[in-house]
């Protein structure tokens, strides 16, 4: 029997007030770990029990974890529909501490072939501003980017791939994602997208980067931006040297005509 109200997932504004009472007295491991917890809960994960494979139903997620100084713990998450069909897949997510860092690892826990998906979390940069943040009950200033910054690391490279590989190993229909299409259907999409934008999608990911440096695609981009043919080689380079010196050109046109208006101005005065 499943409990509905442990797989539910939170609200978004509940998130923050939760984690404020549960944080209390947690050192930076569990802080990290607590806050790496809440956003996969978020994405509609229930934590479950390792021995079992029963949803866990006690309201702080470290309670049956292991000692406060202990360098590594681990947690175990399926989906509510995996449970209400009686299946047993689920994902491992690991928590270690490594100096300076948290490594936070995941994985499917019954194919060890599966893809590895991990993020490190700097303790010196992220459980400050965290503490901060949950102290004001608000992000504010640079103290909120940096958190806002983590969780999107968490949610990005951890929480969204453990979500999919789970959702394909249980047969359930896969959420939302442009790294899932078919490669044909992904490069069709990424033709349509403007030149300067495609850099933009570039920077997002190692799959899109890869996917971004194609030179027959930067071809497309810089005769679309600029027209005429050009020569051979890296047209991303020559796309991104000519847009530079486009903005170099815009700027100084502006500026000269804002010039010219002051020095005709000046001119009427003296007159």
């Amino acid at each position: 029997m499943v409990d509905r109200s442990v797989v539910s997932t939170n609200s978004k504004p509940f998130f923050v007030r939760r984690l404020l009472k549960e944080a209390l007295d947690l050192n930076d491991l569990k802080l990290l770990m607590l806050t790496v917890h809440r956003v996969v809960v978020e994405y509609g994960f229930v934590r479950i029990d390792k021995d079992s494979g029963t949803a866990v139903s006690c309201f702080h997620p470290l309670d049956d974890s292991p000692s406060p100084f202990s360098s590594m713990m681990s947690l175990r998450y399926t989906l509510p529909q995996i449970l209400v069909d009686g299946g047993s897949h689920s994902v491992n997510l690991k928590f270690q501490t490594l100096g300076h860092f948290v490594n936070v690892c995941g994985r499917l826990s019954d194919d060890t072939g599966s893809s590895l998906h991990h993020v490190f979390l700097d303790k010196r940069k992220y459980v400050r501003p965290l503490e901060l943040m949950l102290a004001n009950c608000e992000s504010k200033g640079s103290d909120g980017k940096e958190v806002f910054e983590m969780l999107k690391m968490v949610k990005d490279r951890v929480a969204l791939p453990l979500l999919i590989d789970l959702c394909e190993k249980g047969g359930l229909d896969l959420p939302p994602c442009f790294m899932k299409l078919p490669m044909e259907l992904k490069g069709l999409i990424l033709e349509r997208v403007p030149g300067v934008d495609l850099a933009k999608v570039a920077c997002t990911c190692s799959e899109l980067r890869f996917l971004c440096s194609d030179n027959e695609l930067w071809k497309k981009k810089h005769l679309e931006e600029f027209e005429g043919e050009s020569k051979g080689g890296d047209f991303k380079d020559l796309f991104a040297t000519k847009i530079k010196r486009k903005k170099q050109l815009e700027w100084f046109q502006q500026h000269s005509l804002r010039f010219k208006h002051v020095l005709s101005d000046y001119k009427i005065v003296r007159l």
